[in-house]
């Protein structure tokens, strides 16, 4: 049984370097060892300019993205929560 923990909060980091935290540690790897590697999968610089600060400098508290990226089921939230499921999970 894993015993990572599949939410992560990215008050320190941007929600890409959070998912590929997340799913390394899950995969029991380094991240630049991920196959295929996240921008394969989507768009990093979109998916951490949707979570950016507003133009008036306020954090973006709604709204959420999943995607499936390496057999995990991966949320973006808002409020900084990103959650990585294993597929087998649900």
């Amino acid at each position: 049984m894993e015993t990572a923990s599949p939410t992560r909060s990215v008050s320190s980091s941007s929600p890409v370097m959070a998912v590929v935290e997340l799913v390394a540690d899950r995969e029991g790897t380094d991240p630049i060892e991920l196959q295929p590697p996240l921008y394969d999968v989507i768009d990093p610089e979109a998916l951490n300019a949707l979570f950016a600060p507003t133009s008036r400098g306020r954090p973006r508290e709604s709204g959420q993205v999943s995607f499936e990226y390496l057999g995990y089921d991966v949320t973006v939230r808002g409020d900084g929560d990103v959650s990585v499921r294993n597929n087998t999970e649900r």
